[in-house]
């Protein structure tokens, strides 16, 4: 693989506020496809998540490649969305924050050095400076926004500022996202908005949404629904301008609470849904921890960790609220598919539907109910790491189905491939454009040289995953109430899927320690056979071959100390 070194960085926020202007951008390309990444909060792909989305499906699944393999690396949402930009696994990425934390902000941002790891490496910056993009901002950019957020305590340093490093031309980002008001009347940081000068910060460059703010009357003041119609007002602006575009669209939906949009809360198929009762739903396994909620032995034989083992089982009103959020999960992503409909739509009016390659996905997976977890994620069964993967473009094989493993890692390579840009020394993912392009001569001119330059397809036998709890968590005010953790000091872990050689297994190693440890001193195995055992109910990590458990370790570690090229398992 060629690999490139990344542009060092001169702009921070006392430069960028003494500059009249933002960063410029590199030169156009002139036989770049435009590029449109459309991208969920929480949207999962084995319990429900892409059911919704029947417009999208018709645009886009039976126009393109579904990845029927492709999982995230941290199902989470604030690293999950820094190991996408950059294309950098969680170790590369964290920050010198130890586990276990006192509970963190939502989000667990604060495991992440944004100005140091994250930065300095988002893909859309490379895009911009690099093949001369025009690129763009909708919705959800990053836990606690994109710039300086002096809440929290995890970006203070100017150079954390994305809003000055020239990753986007047009930024509408939401401001709030947690609470009711974040999917009905929430403000956006807009650098489009009357007063807004860079370097875009202050009052000026914050607009509402709600009656009588900026935007009302698009969308009616529904946030998913407002992003949609600014996606298609920068696509209107910008296509066939001299410049490739690339397009960041990101809503909440269907984060909780998962509020719907006012016409969809009654009278849709989404009032009968109600959460997989799967095999794994409601199950904790068999042999029980003590729940000691301090670090066990090794030696103990409970079946799971102890934020799984140690969850009551659901009474009546648990089982109702989980069907209730499922149901308003779904109502949520209606809006999401008209989004999208409305997005693809707008390619197509002005001219350059052709020439772009659409990607769409989702942060992570989700629970609802499965492994006795009533709502969020972080874990690393399947429910909460698959997500649903599809693209489409010249030279996309339409309606079919791709089996090669990837993570959410591997995006920002693979559209900078499509850029025609090498894969820069910092990332550790790989570009999966010879995977998605089975017909060159009719791709993009740019994807072309790209596969001269590197034409092997990416066929792993295995995908890294990689957690570090954010403290006791027992969810928010809009999650199905529980009295049991959603997240706690035993969930800090790697991980490994693998399909190969030796079978079909998911191994995970626990160590509360092993942010700073670098897990060496574990404290718990799961290893499920995938093969046999698809719902991850039977730990069979103390009766399978050995042999197998010492080759799954070996990989696994392998991945956890990988950096850049030295990833290319």
């Amino acid at each position: 693989m060629f690999r490139t070194a990344i542009t060092a960085i001169a702009c921070t926020a006392a430069a960028g506020a003494a500059a009249s202007n933002p960063p410029a951008p590199g030169a156009a390309c002139e036989d770049c496809p435009n590029i449109v990444l459309l991208m969920t909060d929480d949207q999962d792909e084995l319990i429900g998540g892409w059911d919704p989305m029947k417009k999208t499906r018709a645009m886009v699944e039976t126009a393109g490649t579904r990845a029927v393999q492709w999982r995230v690396h941290t199902p989470i949402c604030a690293p999950s969305r820094a190991e996408l930009q950059t294309g950098r696994y969680y170790h590369n990425l964290k920050s010198t924050l130890e586990t276990p934390p006192e509970q963190l902000s939502d989000g667990a941002v604060e495991h992440l050095d944004l100005g140091g790891k994250v930065w300095p490496h988002v893909f859309p910056r490379i895009l911009r400076e690099e093949a001369g993009y025009v690129t763009g901002m909708f919705g959800k950019c990053m836990n606690g926004n994109c710039g300086v957020n002096l809440e929290n305590g995890y970006s203070t340093k100017p150079e954390s500022n994305l809003h000055l490093m020239g990753a986007f031309d047009r930024w509408f980002e939401g401001m709030t996202y947690d609470t009711i008001e974040g999917y009905l009347n929430t403000s956006f940081f807009d650098n489009h908005a009357p007063g807004c000068t860079w370097p875009w910060v202050g009052d000026a460059c914050v607009v509402p949404t709600s009656p009588g703010g900026a935007w009302a009357g698009k969308g009616d003041g529904y946030t998913t629904a407002t992003l949609g119609n600014k996606t298609v007002e920068f696509i209107h602006e910008v296509a066939g301008k001299g410049r490739p575009f690339f397009v960041y669209f990101a809503p909440h939906a269907p984060h909780t609470p998962s509020t719907p949009a006012p016409w969809y809360e009654r009278g849709t198929w989404c009032d009968d849904v109600i959460s997989p009762r799967l095999p794994n739903w409601n199950y904790t396994g068999v042999n029980k921890s003590v729940c000691s909620k301090e670090p066990t032995p090794e030696a103990a034989v409970h079946d799971f960790h102890e934020l799984v083992s140690c969850q009551p089982y659901f009474d009546v009103k648990e089982v109702s609220d989980i069907d209730t959020l499922a149901q308003n999960r779904c109502r949520t992503l209606l809006s999401v598919d008209d989004s999208y409909a409305a997005i693809l739509s707008a390619l197509d009016a002005t001219g350059v539907a052709a020439n772009t390659y659409v990607l769409v996905t989702s942060d992570h997976g989700y629970n609802l109910g499965h492994h006795g977890l009533p709502s969020n994620k972080f874990v690393m069964y399947e429910h909460a790491l698959r997500v649903p993967m599809l693209f489409r473009g010249p030279g996309v094989a339409a309606g079919a189905v791709m089996a090669e493993m990837g993570t959410q890692v591997d995006l920002a390579p693979t559209i900078l491939g499509l850029a025609g840009l090498p894969t820069p020394d910092a990332m550790d993912g790989r570009s999966f454009v010879a995977n998605v392009v089975s017909d060159t001569a009719a791709a993009a001119g740019s994807v072309r040289r790209a596969l001269l330059r590197a034409p092997g397809v990416v066929n792993r036998t295995s995908t890294f995953h990689e957690y570090y709890d954010f403290g006791p968590f027992y969810g928010r005010a809009s999650d199905p109430p529980r009295a049991a953790p959603l997240d706690d000091w035993s969930n800090t872990y790697i991980a490994l899927t693998y399909r190969g050689p030796l079978g079909h297994y998911k191994y995970g190693v626990y160590d509360p320690f092993g942010k700073q440890t670098g897990f060496a001193r574990p404290n718990m195995r799961e290893l499920f056979d995938l093969a046999v055992d698809p719902y991850e109910l039977h730990n069979v990590h103390r009766t399978v071959d050995p042999a197998v458990v010492k080759e799954l370790e070996a990989v696994l570690y392998s991945w956890y100390r990988c950096q850049g090229a030295a990833c290319a398992e």
